[in-house]
């Protein structure tokens, strides 16, 4: 059961990696704080964006598997279900590595993952999940359908966007399904402590079973998400 959150260091970190980092959109806000950001992605098309649009970050191309920066960071983080994309019990281990390989005694690590509890034991499933984006900057609506491989426990989603004025755009994902208990086994093998998880936005302590809330947010998550808080020993 959650206790709180691991307890922060009174000096603020001076640098954070964030592994799978996308365009660099949430990198960019610690960057508001936190004097060096460096970022991993493996999508060229993301690092180009992030490295063109971002320049007081660090981009680096990578898989988040192997890729090795050869230093420590004060902050790791890893989000939008970036460990979701490791399909294997191998490229969870790989990717937890990596995590540690970057983290000095102290580092804070935080993550967040689909959470297992919800989609194969709960009522996270749902086979059609309608969403929007509407920023000043952009609007978007989206369809998403999913499918379920409860062995595999792979979530697979067909999502297609429809953008005012454009054809619509579809993209397709796998995601690794993580349980609570598995995650926590994961972070103590790499060297981890500390280890707190909830699924809930609010970080309220539950039973991480990932009930459903009827709050809406962004993409209608909902509690099927894990967030991890850990320390590197």
């Amino acid at each position: 059961m959650p206790r709180g959150l691991p307890a922060i260091s009174a000096r603020a970190p001076d640098s954070a990696l964030d592994i799978a980092c996308g365009t660099g959109r949430h990198l960019a806000a610690l960057a508001e704080t936190i004097p060096e950001c460096w970022g991993v992605d493996l999508l060229a098309t993301n690092v180009h964006y992030a490295r063109s649009t971002r320049r007081q970050l660090h981009i680096v191309q990578g898989d988040m598997r192997s890729v090795r920066l050869g230093r420590g960071f004060d902050l790791v983080t890893s989000f939008g279900n970036a460990l979701s994309y490791a399909l294997t019990d191998r490229d969870l281990v790989d990717t937890i590595d990596t995590y540690a390989a970057h983290a000095h005694a102290g580092t804070l690590l935080v993550l967040d993952v689909l959470n297992a509890c919800s989609y194969l034991d709960g009522e996270g499933f749902v086979e059609r999940i309608e969403g929007c984006v509407d920023t000043p900057e952009f609007q978007a609506t989206s369809v998403s359908m999913h499918s379920l491989d409860r062995a595999a426990r792979i979530l697979r989603r067909t999502r297609i966007w429809q953008i005012a004025g454009r054809p619509s755009v579809e993209d397709y994902a796998k995601y690794r399904l993580v349980y609570p208990d598995e995650l926590t086994r994961l972070l103590e093998a790499a060297g981890f402590e500390g280890i707190e998880l909830y699924d809930n936005r609010e970080f309220r302590p539950s039973d991480l079973t990932g009930t459903i809330s009827a709050i809406p947010d962004l993409a209608s998550m909902r509690g099927r998400k894990l967030y991890a808080f850990a320390r590197k020993r």
